[in-house]
């Protein structure tokens, strides 16, 4: 059983800390949005047809992966929010492109936008945060996932004007 606990408990780590980019010295978090970008620049590109829903069925899974794994290490750190934990900057940039065509600019935009919400934390993405262990970790930064789409959504539809 010990052997199962520690797979499981370096499973949790892994994802958590994004294989990685919250061991980054400077902006884990930003990176860990570059992260998410990446994730959703290569569904457009090898499954543009499908990408809307592949995406919105990612989101679902690693956002369930992403609360289990952050309170795995948030409990484990004794911290309610450990700065490498970037998982939910991960799932919150992803959930940015679920209504919004991908493109160069929207994926900038995008990316700029998501990290804006997610360090400001408008109205409810600040009180969000309080909701306890993983969900708190991760429902931040879906709201500022949800709020920079929204912003790109209305922008390529009322700014961006077609070819």
């Amino acid at each position: 059983m010990e052997t199962t606990k520690g797979t499981s408990n370096y499973l949790a780590r892994a994802f958590a800390i994004g294989f990685g980019a919250g061991r980054m010295p400077l902006a884990p978090g930003t990176w860990g949005a570059l992260e998410g970008l990446a994730v959703v620049f290569l569904i457009h590109t090898y499954l543009p047809s499908q990408s809307t829903l592949v995406l919105a069925v990612l989101c679902l899974i690693l956002g369930a992966l992403a609360i289990w794994a952050s309170d795995q290490v948030a409990r484990s750190l004794r911290n309610p929010d450990p700065q490498q934990v970037v998982a939910d900057e991960i799932v919150g940039q992803m959930s940015c492109f679920l209504w919004v065509p991908v493109t160069t600019w929207t994926l900038i935009a995008g990316f700029v936008l998501f990290r804006v919400f997610d360090i400001s934390k408008p109205f409810p993405a600040g009180r969000a945060e309080h909701l306890p262990g993983g969900l708190g970790i991760i429902a931040d930064d879906l709201v500022a996932g949800l709020y920079a789409g929204v912003v790109l959504k209305l922008a390529s539809l009322y700014l961006v004007q077609p070819a």
